[in-house]
């Protein structure tokens, strides 16, 4: 026999209610057993060897649990077989708690003989004190109970000073107690510890093999902790185990459905949102309930009920105001019916979210009609143009904008001929008929064949002979049916002919500057705006051109990067703006570096790949400015950037976008209507079954060194590309800023919730164990590209793919049960789930 014994004493407490406990807990194993096979004499000669028997029951891993006041001598383990410590417990409700493995490292299987606990604690002293021992996923320790060969259990040790409303209850002298608790362990194969707990529940998955297994890589899920418990997790290796899983995971807590998706390293059960529960039941066929629809404005009144909570009615569909209502304020972050009577009720209710201007605000609206699966649709977050808006929180905001390059000249419009359509060679101005063109001899066509013959002429695009219009278009040339034309107005000040819009355009192959603001065309060649059509591939791209020039020479020149037959597009050679890849700044003022400096009005090719190292500029050719723009991505030839001031640099920017460590001030969208759920339907009742673990926003970029947001030559055609940009299965989180949680000052939580990150959707490993019927976003980040932010999110197939924030996808929240949390009935089905009480 085996013998384990624990030892408590000098438990001790005053009428001050001061509650001292000295405990002293002691393992003792002895072996004692001999094999008479082995020590016989026999008639054969011979000899046997059984090597590496052992016999190894001890103590491993003791971790203080949260909430546990200070310890005068810590939990110690001396010769792998006992504990000790004390503490003082000074207030009622206090507490001291651990857990410690008992491990089974030998060879033989062992099972519990016999368990005794001394003293028993009379009834008064139960009043006032509770001391517990038990396994630590729930459960008494009973006689029987096996611990095989290589495995372990974890054991859970509690002395807590009881609160009670009475007095008298408690004694009014000290009080010294000493405690015995002794198991003895014997070989041989005991029974299994059946554990209720959820945890259990993956564990034993993830054993058998076939729908679970552990994880293994990287891990952090509590702020505050270290981890202790290893992961489980559910796992389709194949399609059918990927349907199967979603027929084994289902659980019913706070009286909403929910789905484990794994365990957490401190022994908690992760959850996914999954509905309303129906019938006892959480199966996929469940109809609709309420939910969130995507943030709208809407105009507020100070006449209107707002109220801290609502009620909704299922039978007549409505809403009603709850809780505080009053009226005389709009209260962000309060629901209204936009009701003028406290008992007003609507189909539609809207939660405050914040103010747009004067009295128009964005609200949720909530609505009785939503997906089975989820809380509603909403945007991740309503803004999109700043790598911020990608977190789950967000504060300072370097909205993009871009800037286009190009202009564009009209040289012809076009529109379709007609043989009802009168037209004529020439026009009269003001005569007959004043401040109106007049077609002069009108006449009509009676073929297409003269359609041709119509270059030169005026129409008004009229089958009325007599018509009269403050327009008139001049036909400059024909193809087939389409004629491209020029339009003549009705100006004042303007001869109203052709003249005033038959604009010049002298181009060359080069320019001289003539250094008093005004360039010269070389060889030049001159063209009339009525010439186009026939003209324009002449041009081309790449020519200097001046309109209107006087003996050649313009102050507005122009570079040439397409042409077609209407239009001519153009680069101002007057924007020679500076760039370069770092700056000075003199208190009031940026000043471009020289020696990185590089200058050019031409976006071709070359030039764009410059700006890999010289992102700056100040949009002119000094390069000195109040306000420094940095070009990070270039699409085509339009640059897009932010705008600095303050002498910050775009390390500056991103750092307060993504990593400072007051980064997160701000509520995304869906972390409001998150919120907002979990105030309604979990904080009262079931927030204390809830462990404060991570919720992952992972923004650390995954190119960071190439991205074009590196002013040490990051490519301008490269995107800001954040960690999930390539789907991992990874639950590790490095960046404090992005660990979400209530305990995290950096980045905290209002309320223990908040949703999956595409790393634990992703350890799933097969889509049909993901997939509700409807896209849901997750809390990990994609990309950030020219102008658009995007996030990860599940398709209704179960698929992990991108989309813009501003989308309205499902809200699915995930919470973490607290460690130790058993179900009191159910088989993890659809039709049955488990049930935490």
């Amino acid at each position: 026999m085996k013998s384990l014994k624990f030892f408590i004493r000098k438990l001790k407490y005053n009428h001050k209610r001061t509650f001292l406990v000295g405990l002293l807990f002691l393992l003792f194993i002895g072996v004692s057993v001999g094999y008479a096979f082995l020590n016989t004499s026999l008639n054969i000669t011979g000899a046997l060897n059984i090597a590496g028997s052992r016999w190894d029951i001890h103590f491993d891993n003791i971790e203080i649990e949260e909430g546990s006041v200070e310890a005068t001598t810590s939990p110690t383990i001396t010769d792998n077989t006992s504990i000790s410590f004390s503490t003082t417990l000074n207030n009622p409700g206090e507490q001291y708690q651990f857990t410690v493995d008992l491990v089974n490292d030998g060879t033989y299987d062992a099972k519990l003989d016999s368990i005794e606990v001394t003293p028993t604690l009379t009834e008064e002293q139960q009043e006032y004190f509770k001391y517990i021992v038990e396994y630590t996923e729930g459960g008494e320790i009973k006689q029987g109970d096996g611990l095989d060969a290589g495995t372990s259990e974890s054991i859970k040790v509690l002395v807590q000073y009881k609160e009670n409303d009475d007095d008298s209850k408690y004694p009014g002298e000290d009080i010294e107690f000493n405690f015995l608790v002794t198991m003895n362990y014997i070989q041989g194969k005991g029974n299994e510890v059946h554990h209720t707990s959820l945890y259990s529940v993956l564990k034993d998955a993830a054993i058998e093999g076939t729908y679970a297994k552990e994880y293994t890589g990287e891990h952090h899920d509590s702020f505050s902790k270290e981890p202790s418990k290893k992961i489980y997790h559910w796992y389709g290796s194949n399609n059918t185990n990927g349907t199967a899983i979603l027929d084994k995971n289902n659980v019913i807590f706070a009286n909403h459905c929910w789905q484990m998706i794994r365990t957490t390293d401190t022994g908690g059960v992760k959850m996914i949102y999954n509905g309303e529960v129906e019938d006892g039941k959480c199966l996929n066929t469940r109809g609709n309930h309420v939910g969130y629809r995507a943030r709208i404005t809407q105009s507020m009144s100070t006449t209107y009920y707002y109220g801290t909570d609502y009620t909704y009615d299922k039978t007549n569909n409505v809403f009603s105001l709850t809780g505080t209502t009053s009226t005389g304020e709009i209260k962000v972050g309060e629901y209204t019916c936009k009701a003028t009577t406290a008992d007003g009720t609507c189909a539609t209710l809207y939660l405050v979210d914040t103010l747009s201007s004067g009295t128009t605000y964005n609200v949720l609206p909530l609505y009785g009609n939503s997906h089975y699966s989820g809380f509603g649709t909403l945007e991740f977050n309503q803004q999109y143009n700043s790598p911020a808006y990608v977190g789950y929180m967000y504060n300072t905001v370097y909205p993009y904008t871009s800037k286009t390059m190009t202009s564009s000249e009209t040289m012809l419009s076009s529109s379709s001929l007609g043989t009802t359509y009168w037209y004529a060679n020439s026009v009269t101005w003001g005569s007959p008929t004043a401040n109106q063109y007049n077609l002069d001899s009108p006449y009509q066509v009676s073929a297409t064949t003269d359609y041709p013959n119509l270059v030169g002429e005026y129409t008004f695009r009229s089958s009325s002979q007599t018509n009269t219009a403050t327009n008139v278009y001049y036909i400059a040339a024909v193809n087939n049916s389409t004629y491209y034309y020029i339009q003549l107005g009705n100006e004042s000040g303007t001869t109203h002919d052709l003249s005033y819009y038959n604009y010049t355009y002298t181009y060359g192959d080069s320019y001289t500057d003539n250094g008093n603001g005004t360039y010269t065309i070389n060889n030049p060649i001159t063209i009339n705006r009525s010439d186009w059509y026939t003209s324009y591939s002449n041009v081309g791209t790449g020519k200097y051109v001046c309109k209107n020039a006087v003996n050649d020479t313009c102050s507005d020149l122009w570079y040439t990067t397409a042409t077609s037959n209407t239009s001519m597009t153009y680069i101002k050679v007057a924007n020679n703006y500076k760039y370069a890849k770092g700056f000075t700044w003199d208190g009031s003022k940026y000043v471009l570096d020289n020696d990185t400096s590089t200058s050019f009005f031409e976006w071709n090719d070359t030039n764009k790949t410059s700006i890999n190292n010289a992102h700056y500029t100040c949009w002119n050719e000094m390069g000195e400015c109040t306000t420094i723009s940095y070009i990070y991505y270039i699409s085509g030839i339009t640059p897009n950037y932010i705008n600095i001031t303050n002498g910050k640099s775009v390390e500056d920017a991103i750092n307060e976008m993504l990593y400072n460590d007051d980064v997160n001030q701000v509520n995304s969208t869906i972390k409001t209507g998150v919120d907002a759920w979990y105030k309604h339907y979990l904080l009262e009742d079931f927030d204390d079954t809830l462990e404060d673990t991570i919720f992952c926003n992972d923004r650390s970029q995954n190119n960071s060194s190439t991205n074009g947001w590196n002013p040490d030559g990051g490519s301008t055609t490269a995107v800001l590309q954040f960690r999930e940009y390539n789907i991992t299965s990874d639950l590790s989180c490095p960046n404090d800023t992005d660990q979400f949680s209530v305990s995290n000052n950096k980045a905290k939580l209002t309320y223990k919730v908040g949703l999956m990150s595409s790393p634990e959707a992703n350890i799933l490993n097969n889509s049909n164990a993901q997939k509700t019927g409807r896209d849901y976003w997750l809390a990990s980040p994609y990309y950030f590209n020219y102008g658009n932010a995007y996030g990860r999110f599940v398709s209704q197939s179960g698929g992990v793919y991108d989309r813009y924030l501003f989308s309205a996808n499902g809200v699915r929240p995930a919470v973490s049960l607290r460690p130790g949390t058993r179900y009191s009935d159910g088989d993890g089905s659809m039709a049955n789930p488990y049930v935490v009480e």
